[in-house]
């Protein structure tokens, strides 16, 4: 979309443009390792390996580049951290094979 478009495009849904700001042009923050303790439950962790696949298919040929998965990494752990940890075992094989890729 051109300008003009996006220009009118924001008018009709009544907001105004804005320059990206300060906090939106930061660099985002690292994100720290994962840490998996206790048993580790066979399914669960298959689960978690399947889900990470999916995603990282669902990224197609555009993982090869360095940028994107960089942010498929970060994503991943994100959602790691919020599983139980035989879950977050299986997203981190598949992370760290991507970690190995680059």
């Amino acid at each position: 979309m051109n300008s003009l478009a996006n220009e009118a495009l924001a008018r009709a849904l009544g907001r105004a443009l804005s320059a990206p700001t300060e906090k939106q042009r930061a660099r985002p923050e690292p994100v720290p390792d994962l840490v998996i303790t206790g048993p580790i439950n066979r399914v669960m962790q298959l689960e978690g390996k399947r889900y990470a696949m999916d995603f990282v298919q669902g990224l197609g040929a555009s993982i090869r580049r360095e940028p994107v998965r960089t942010k498929a990494i970060a994503d991943l752990t994100r959602y790691a951290q919020q599983q139980p940890d035989s879950v977050a075992s299986g997203v981190k094989i598949v992370i760290d094979v991507l970690k190995g890729a680059a």
